[in-house]
């Protein structure tokens, strides 16, 4: 049979044409130029269609299926691609379409069934029978893997049989799976918790480590910033010192650079390339305009000798700007920015630039790193200052189809987050403020498209604090930055640990000029009048949880016979005991606890109630509780 008559035999059996687009009806992400590629290809490349920038690749490599069943899976994901979820109850919807992440996911799972049904010389999915089905799931029950991940295994086979209505004959599994029985209710899966398992970053590193960011931002950063513009400029051929050279020969740029530095007694750029400091030739090109904008191709064997024969010192680097910054009143460092320290300093920035914006507005990481040129500005009605993002959690988010999509949601900041940002503006090339690659545009996960990854940034947050730390101090003195005794330093601790702060320490960093009480004025707020309320739940946890803490040392001051005395008294050691069943224990759980006990703790006294201790003899005014507002136990 000829390949036409193929390709006609095929269409009249239902299957999609082997040139068909598989996103023909999918939004491609704003900067994103790819078009995922056709149905006949051996590889869909789908990262295009997913908002986050930050995604890893996201691709369903059709070698992994057995060949006689790859042409049904390939129609079942196409068909999954273009048409919202079906009518089915068991099905899990968060939103009208399934996401191009979700359909990865589903065909990795059924990896396993086509594989299993390739052992058992099915020949088409229409084949599949009641007893096949229950012999796949006894198999599934047998692997040794997670109960959620067997779970999702059998998921994905009644997935394929919901969407039977956009198949051809030949992919229709013709009985319900296990008669309507969902993967969750055979695997038995353990149920999430119910309580964030993030742990906060202690306070004896957080403070710290946001001041330094802070400092890497504001002080460090200009100089960082100022030396990647003049990197720029050499490259570009746009540096003010390349004007003079205009119209000159390579040769005549070369000789006119030497005498000046003759004269000046400027030392040749230099950088050790392992046996020894060396002329940076390079670099040298660029200064003189031999790169991409002068058009020449250096370096010939002449050229290097009238180098060598001018005597010239050579430097210890090739450097760069200058060093304007201070810290405690010194200059940060003693020599300016190398061209060799300059990528690994822009990318440290970059982290200190994330951390200062996500953990002082409250974003999620994920939404900070898909942030983009531009996103901060001011509200005209209000002067508050706002960043403007992709919203990164909620059922109805869809990639910008470009400049005039939707316009995204706001978030109101303080200032520190605008001098974050803009510093990152001086220094990216393109419109993402958290690239894949500063260094190197056009890496694997090109920069123009794609964002830092949310694991890449937590080892730059890691490499930032150990700069610090041994750029700072001796190897013998106390780290700036002292690890945290939780472990790792990883970007979704940010947002928790922000709420205990504010709830905790209101007026915490004083020496940073900055006030928690301030942080949670602007940006709480802003979260009340937004769908998203998760920022409100951290805070309200962290509210309650300091409620049951202080109740446990009140219960435990009471038991070690604490005398406590005054008109409100009685009424004190009722709420103690009452607040007991809440906080007894070393350990408390403010979501277990209430959830327990389906009642809530009492609250802080009012602002201005007088809760006086003298020794072990307490005076309990009228109006005051089981616990003191965050700050003002035993004043």
């Amino acid at each position: 049979m000829t390949a036409g008559l193929a390709a006609r035999a095929a269409a009249e059996a239902g299957w999609p044409p082997l040139d068909t687009p598989i996103l023909r009806h999918r939004t491609v992400r704003a900067g994103s130029s790819t078009d995922g590629g056709l149905f006949g290809d051996p590889v869909w490349r789908l990262t295009a269609t997913h908002p986050d920038a930050r995604t890893a690749p996201m691709h369903i490599r059709w070698k992994h299926f057995p060949p006689r069943l790859v042409l049904a899976f390939k129609t079942f994901a196409l068909a999954a691609l273009d048409h919202p979820y079906p009518h089915d109850p068991s099905l899990p919807r968060k939103a009208d379409q399934p996401s191009v992440a979700t359909i990865v996911n589903w065909m990795r799972d059924l990896q396993v069934l086509a594989a299993w049904l390739e052992d058992r010389r099915v020949e088409e999915l229409a084949g599949i029978t009641a007893a096949d089905l229950d012999s796949y799931r006894d198999h599934v029950l047998t692997l040794g893997c997670t109960p959620g991940r067997k779970a999702y295994l059998l998921s994905a086979v009644r997935i394929l049989w919901s969407y039977r209505i956009h198949l051809p004959a030949a992919c229709q599994i013709g009985c319900d799976p296990w008669n309507g029985v969902t993967g969750a209710v055979i695997a038995a899966p353990p149920p999430p918790p119910r309580f964030n398992t993030t742990p906060r970053i202690a306070p004896a590193t957080m403070e710290p480590l946001l001041a330094w960011a802070l400092r890497m931002t504001e002080d460090i950063g200009p100089d960082i910033a100022a030396a990647w513009h003049e990197y720029r400029q050499l490259g570009d051929g746009t540096h003010p010192s390349q004007a003079a050279m205009a119209g000159l020969t390579p040769r005549q740029r070369l000789e006119e650079y030497l005498r000046q530095a003759r004269s000046s007694g400027q030392p040749l750029p230099g950088h050790d390339t392992g046996s020894g400091l060396t002329v940076n030739y390079s670099h040298l090109a660029r200064i003189l305009g031999f790169g991409k904008g002068g058009g020449y191709q250096p370096w010939r064997p002449a050229w290097k000798t009238l180098v060598c024969d001018t005597g010239l010192p050579v430097a210890a680097g090739s450097y760069l700007g200058a060093i304007t910054g201070r810290i405690s009143g010194q200059p940060w460092r003693g020599q300016p920015v190398t061209v060799a320290e300059l990528a690994p300093l822009a990318r440290l920035l970059g982290a200190a630039a994330f951390s200062v914006i996500c953990y002082l507005s409250g974003i999620r990481p994920g939404e900070v790193l898909n942030l983009r040129r531009g996103c901060a500005g001011t509200d005209e009605a209000t002067s508050e200052l706002r960043v403007t993002g992709r919203p990164g959690k909620g059922h109805d988010r869809q990639p910008q189809p470009g400049t005039g999509g939707d316009p995204g949601r706001p978030w109101v900041v303080v200032q520190p987050v605008h001098t974050a940002i803009a510093v990152l503006e001086a220094i990216v090339p393109g419109d993402l403020l958290f690239p894949a690659s500063i260094a190197r545009p056009g890496c694997r996960r090109a920069s123009t498209a794609h964002a830092r990854s949310t694991t890449d940034m937590n080892q730059d947050i890691e490499d930032f604090i150990a700069w610090v730390n041994a750029t700072f101090t001796g190897p013998a003195a106390t780290p700036l930055i002292p690890p945290d005794p939780a472990g790792r330093i990883f970007s979704t601790r940010f947002r928790r640990t922000l709420a205990y702060f504010i709830v905790r320490r209101p007026g915490g960093l004083i020496a940073a000029a900055l006030q928690y009480g301030h942080v949670h004025s602007r940006v709480t707020p802003e979260y009340a009048g937004a769908a998203d309320t998760g920022w409100l739940d951290e805070i309200t946890v962290e509210r309650l949880e300091m409620v049951l803490e202080q109740a446990g040392t009140d219960w435990r001051h009471l038991a070690g016979a604490e005398h406590v005395s005054g008109p409100a008294a009685s009424d004190y050691r009722a709420r103690v005991q009452a607040a007991r069943p809440f906080a007894a224990g070393g350990h408390l759980d403010p979501r277990r606890g209430t959830a327990a006990g389906r009642r809530r703790p009492q609250h802080p006294p009012r602002r201005g109630d007088d809760l006086r201790v003298a020794g072990r003899d307490r005076r309990v005014p009228q109006h005051a509780t089981a616990a003191g507002p965050a700050g003002q136990r035993g004043t």
